[in-house]
């Protein structure tokens, strides 16, 4: 019952399913049939579509075939119905032997961009500058700008869509370069450290600086813009700039390089290289100039201290005592000086060597040397090792002595050539020898020289002794070297002098003492000692020297020499007296004698005759020289050897009252030349001087018109005067024996030969100087200088 039951079950189940498949393909069925008409419809659809596409391409088929670009027909789809040759080469596709759809070729970036795009072309039917990225077959991707628009049947209806693309990939590669090219050059402008600038004319301003511009002058922008170019240049270069600038905006030259200076804001100098471009339009005028400036104010600084530096360093090497000769790598000469052209005989200039060839110089020159062969062998030597040899001494034939020195030079370690220099060191050689024998020489007169030489440290320990030192103090050498010098030698009651002395030593005194020592026998002598500091080389005293002299039997000479002065003294002043007493003694019978003359050729002269009268006369002559010559021996012997109280003398009025008191005769002129000064002194010796002096002059003229002048001239410290005649004149032996008491070279009676031995006294004791200058029979000249005294 059950398993009945189950059957019927299944078997109204199994009919529900046939009944349902039946219902189901009677729906096929009549879906088929749609289908079916829907797609007859599509295909008549498409067929009125290729119609009216081969129509519509037929009418354009001639406009088209002559584009260059690629053009396409496709399906609102983006099937693709139609394309020329540029869309086959362009995209690679042939739609006659594979479909394409252009959606599928647009780079997967693009295709939300593309969509709206067919969103734009469904609502307005058109589109331009479309651009987009596709992949071509080749897989290369390809940038292209697109103009579309819908292509619609005869009653309206979209169809499908045609476009024209044109492949802009080397143009938007060029724009991209360029924009990046720009977005390059605003940097650079802007973040240039050179400045920049862009002028349109010669009226108007800076059109375009950068901020380096700015910075280098000081100005901002919009000052530039009011600026003109000659506003910022230096005075001196406005002028030559000018002219150019004008020659670049005629068309005239197209670039111009400079060097000029241009005024800050706030007046400083700039030196700047300028570099200025036209920048011309089509028809080859032009529009723009755009210029470079480039500070280089540090640089021309550097520049002319380099060239200063060069110019001193090449006058120093024209002007060296060093002969000179720079060889480059391939032995040409690169420079020298005179010197080197003087020492070895060159009678080229050292301009005219420059680049003389070096190769042959060695046995050029060799002949210069007294070892010919072993000079050019050793020039080759030292060019093949080329290391350094300095001061390398030369012998040459005609004994001069050369120091020559050899230095390569490299630079980043290649070898550029080579300096000789020379210099002559014949008299240093000459000199060292020199210096060794006067070493040697004195040397040996220090050990054997009469007086005593010591050395000590600072702790007046002895380090050295001559010999005399030995003989003087009794001590050997050895037993002086390392003692304490005072301790060994001096007196005891000598300690403060030797501490005194040692204490200047360090200070660098020099001086001479006198000092008491106990030899080595116990006796006391006095020794003179000169002391000086000795020094190490860098100026330290490490000691003292020491020259020392016995001078204990000149110091008794000395005591019996003052004993013999006083003596003197008291016998001067004796026989001072007596002159006195002898010349009063003597002058009063003098005076009674002249006057019995007088009075015997008055009573008698009618009763004498002419020859007896002579005779008086004769007397009476020699009385009076007698007489004068006891004054004159009593003046000299009144001048004693102090200065007595001095005053202010006049000494142009002293000699014009000598002038009117002595006898002058008729034929001889006495002038004064130049005004004779005030000078301070004792105004009797004063007219003394003078007045033998110039008596002497007029004495001793023996011309028909005599002359004597007096003159003075003002030295810094003294006075020189003088006292010139036309005279007979002095001969040369006599210059110095004149001045001497007594020593009259002169016939003339007057003369006693005390005249100028008073005026050598007087000048003596105002310690000055007297002289002479004289030619026989045309006169002589005396000169005398007279110190300054406050």
């Amino acid at each position: 019952m059950q398993s009945t039951t189950k059957i019927e079950i299944l078997e109204r189940a199994l009919e529900r399913e046939k009944a349902a498949r039946k219902a189901a393909e009677s729906i096929l069925e009549e879906k088929s049939t749609e289908l079916y008409d829907l797609s007859e419809e599509l295909r008549e659809s498409r067929n009125k579509l290729e119609d009216l596409l081969n129509r519509k391409t037929s009418e354009l088929e001639g406009v088209f075939e002559n584009i260059i670009d690629a053009y396409v027909v496709m399906e609102l789809s983006g099937d693709v119905i139609k394309m020329n040759q540029a869309a086959v080469d362009l995209l690679g596709y042939n739609i006659e032997e594979e479909p394409v759809n252009l959606l599928n070729l647009v780079k997967k970036e693009y295709l939300e961009y593309t969509f709206e795009a067919y969103k734009e072309l469904s609502i307005h039917g058109k589109f331009n500058n479309y651009k987009a990225v596709v992949v071509t077959k080749n897989q290369e991707e390809k940038i292209v700008q697109i103009n579309a628009s819908i292509i619609h049947d005869s009653n309206g209806e979209p169809i499908a869509a045609q476009g024209i693309a044109r492949d802009i990939t080397e143009e938007m590669h060029l724009r991209k370069l360029m924009e990046e090219q720009k977005q390059q050059l605003d940097i650079i402008f802007k973040n240039s450290p050179i400045g920049v600038s862009l002028s349109k004319n010669m009226e108007s301003g800076l059109i375009m600086v950068n901020q380096a511009m700015c910075d280098m002058l000081g100005f901002t922008k919009e000052e530039f813009q009011k600026m003109q170019v000659q506003d910022l240049t230096h005075p001196d270069d406005i002028e030559a700039s000018k002219l150019l600038r004008e020659r670049m905006f005629k068309g005239e030259i197209d670039q111009i390089k400079i060097e000029k200076r241009y005024f800050t804001k706030s007046k400083e100098i700039v030196w700047a290289k300028t570099s200025v471009t036209a920048v011309k339009n089509d028809k080859g005028t032009t529009d723009f100039l755009v210029a470079t400036v480039e500070d280089i104010t540090e640089q021309k600084k550097a520049n002319t201290r380099l060239e200063e530096s060069e110019n001193r360093m090449a006058t120093l090497i024209m002007n060296l005592q060093t002969g000179i000769l720079l060889e480059d790598e391939t032995r040409h000469i690169r420079l020298t000086n005179q010197k080197f052209c003087d020492m070895f005989g060159i009678p080229a200039s050292p301009e005219a060597l420059i680049g003389g060839d070096c190769i042959n110089a060695a046995e050029e020159s060799k002949h210069h040397f007294k070892n010919p062969e072993k000079f050019v062998e050793r020039i080759d030597a030292l060019l093949r090792n080329k290391e350094t040899v300095l001061a390398e001494e030369l012998h040459l034939k005609d004994g001069r002595i050369l120091e020559r020195s050899y230095i390569p030079i490299y630079s980043e370690g290649l070898y550029k050539g080579h300096l000789w220099s020379y210099d002559d060191v014949t008299i240093r050689k000459r000199y060292k020898e020199s210096l060794r024998a006067q070493k040697e020489k004195y040397g040996n007169i220090i050990a054997n020289m009469n007086l005593g030489l010591v050395e000590v440290d600072n702790d007046d320990k002895i380090i050295m002794a001559n010999q005399s030192f030995c003989n003087i103090s009794g001590y050997k050498e050895e037993e002086l070297k390392g003692k304490i010098a005072s301790e060994l030698l001096l007196h005891e009651d000598q300690d403060n002098i030797v501490l005194t002395k040692n204490s200047e030593r360090g200070k660098g005194v020099s001086d001479s003492y006198e000092i008491k020592v106990r030899i080595k026998s116990g006796e006391t002598r006095i020794w003179l000692i000169s002391g000086a500091p000795n020094y190490d080389m860098n100026g330290h005293v490490i000691g003292s020297i020491g020259i020392h002299l016995d001078i204990t039997n000149r110091k008794k000479l000395e005591e019996k020499q003052i004993e013999l002065l006083e003596s003197l003294e008291n016998q001067n002043e004796k026989l001072n007296d007596y002159a006195h007493i002898v010349s009063h003694d003597l002058k009063s019978p003098l005076r009674n004698i002249s006057a019995l003359l007088s009075w015997t050729r008055e009573d008698f002269k009618d009763k004498l005759g002419t020859d007896s009268l002579t005779n008086i006369d004769l007397m009476q002559s020699k009385v009076e020289k007698m007489d004068h010559l006891i004054e004159n021996i009593l003046k000299y012997f009144s001048i004693d050897n102090t200065i007595p109280k001095e005053e202010l003398v006049n000494t142009q009025e002293i000699v014009n009252e000598i002038i009117s008191m002595i006898f002058i005769p008729a034929h001889i002129e006495v002038k004064i030349k130049n005004k004779l000064p005030e000078i301070k002194a004792d105004a009797t010796r004063i007219q003394q001087l003078f007045q033998n002096l110039i008596s002497n002059a007029v004495n001793y003229i023996d011309k028909e018109k005599g002359l004597v002048e007096i003159d003075v001239q003002e030295k810094h410290e003294e006075y020189i005067f003088s006292i010139k005649d036309n005279g007979c004149g002095i001969p040369n032996e006599h210059h110095e024996k004149i001045f001497k008491i007594f020593s009259s070279i002169s016939k003339n009676k007057k003369s006693t030969g005390i005249g100028l031995s008073i005026v050598k006294k007087i000048i003596d004791l105002y310690e000055g100087r007297i002289w002479l200058e004289s030619e026989e029979n045309l006169g002589t000249t005396f000169y005398f200088s007279f110190r300054k005294r406050s």
